[in-house]
């Protein structure tokens, strides 16, 4: 394995180890991964597939995130962190058939804000569909952050296989969207000049409560307009919509990109402030807030109507629109994460207590595991090939009580599962 060196980073020592068992993922609760406070660590990964059996980690972390300690003599401040991973074949399995971990350090006469990188490359395999966890751990501060990834080097035209910077940045990207004023360049591991791209541009529902039981309307796969565009070349993505850009019509899988909103994932503008209270809302005061003259004013009054003072509004708004963001960030796909069934289910009930993934599904947990007060939601896998992070929630009716018991509590100024 092969460390790229960036920003005074230095390999201390290399662990490999492969064939042995382990516990199953998918019997472990992974509520943390869905929850921005569990960790100091915010790092960035990036998988990206030389071949069909050579792989890079590229990583990413603000050196902010990190405890630096001065020595005493040399008055040199010096992090140390620690990243392993290691490679199953799912979720589900018990065999864990590669690891490695690798230790780094960091030193610096001045403290200021720098982002170190690196890339790790991954030893040949021949599993070419696997897991990849990531464990990154501040030594000094003892603090850790946990990440899984899908490893897809079956399909050429998956995203792995493609590599997108900003034009004035040498680093890949992690996020699937750009804005408007971005120009950025796209290559793909095969040293292909051009690709085809469809452009869609979609208005997606919003989606139904719960216990709202429907059956989803079929995807129109007819792109709003087909180009060419050239690979590593800049090029910017200007129109609101989604772009699938592929080496070859024999596959629907490709390389997707996102213009969403100015503003995302942030919340910004009036618009992002009054789409997410659907959910909350009666129709009389959606309507009353879309129709504003000042609508931000009217943003505000609804909230101390709900709150019946200043401060208990702000602590609603903060907790509110902070789940809106928290779920763009964790569960964007085709659209953006607070209007996908997950995003929905966050927003209005919080971060989950527990949380099971398998392949094909996830099951959410609010309350104690067994508990029959508990509620247990559960969100199954779609096969889609514009995003790997499609979810669609097993709705019933059993979930009506519940749902309006929520937002009562938001309605009566309370935040609901203040976790």
């Amino acid at each position: 394995m092969k460390i790229s060196r960036v920003l005074a980073l230095f390999l201390v020592v290399l662990i490999m180890a492969s064939g042995c068992y382990t516990e199953r993922i998918s019997n472990q609760n992974l509520s943390y991964l869905y929850d921005r406070d569990a960790s100091f660590l915010h790092p960035e990964f990036n998988i990206l597939h030389k071949d069909d059996s050579v792989t890079e980690l590229h990583f990413r972390i603000n050196s902010n995130e990190l405890l630096y300690l001065q020595h005493p003599e040399s008055k040199f401040y010096s992090a140390f962190f620690r990243i392993r991973y290691e490679v199953y074949t799912q979720l589900e399995s018990k065999l864990l058939i590669d690891s490695s971990v690798v230790l780094f350090a960091d030193s610096n006469l001045v403290m200021d804000g720098k982002t170190i990188s690196g890339i790790l490359t991954m030893k040949p395999s021949q599993v070419k569909q696997a897991l990849l966890k990531i464990d990154l751990v501040d030594l000094r501060r003892n603090s850790h952050v946990r990440r899984y990834y899908q490893i897809d080097r079956e399909n050429p035209s998956c995203r792995q296989f493609f590599t997108l910077r900003l034009a004035d940045s040498g680093y890949p990207l992690s996020r699937s969207y750009v804005k408007n004023d971005e120009v950025v360049i796209l290559s793909h591991s095969s040293g292909a000049k051009s690709a085809k791209v469809r452009f869609y541009h979609r208005e997606f529902p919003l989606p139904k409560p719960p216990f709202s039981v429907e059956n989803p309307k079929v995807f129109d796969y007819e792109a709003d307009s087909i180009f060419t565009m050239q690979l590593d070349r800049p090029f910017n993505f200007r129109r609101e919509g989604f772009y699938h850009i592929q080496l070859s019509d024999s596959t629907k899988h490709g390389f997707t990109l996102y213009r969403y909103k100015e503003s995302f994932p942030e919340v910004k503008t009036v618009q992002d402030l009054i789409e997410p209270l659907r959910f909350i809302n009666s129709n009389s005061e959606y309507k009353t807030l879309t129709d504003a003259d000042f609508p931000k004013a009217e943003v505000d009054r609804f909230w101390l109507k709900l709150a019946g003072n200043q401060d208990r509004a702000k602590l609603l708004i903060q907790k509110f629109y902070s789940r809106v963001e928290d779920s763009n960030e964790f569960f964007t796909s085709y659209t953006e994460g607070w209007r996908t069934d997950r995003g929905l289910i966050y927003l209005i009930f919080g971060p989950p207590n527990i949380i099971y993934k398998n392949s094909a599904s996830e099951h959410w947990i609010y309350g104690e595991e067994d508990n029959a007060s508990s509620l247990g939601l559960t969100f199954y896998k779609v096969e889609n090939p514009f995003s790997d992070n499609d979810f669609r929630l097993d709705r019933s009716p059993i979930y009506k009580s519940s749902w309006y018991s929520a937002v009562d509590m938001w309605r009566q100024g309370r935040v609901y599962t203040d976790n």
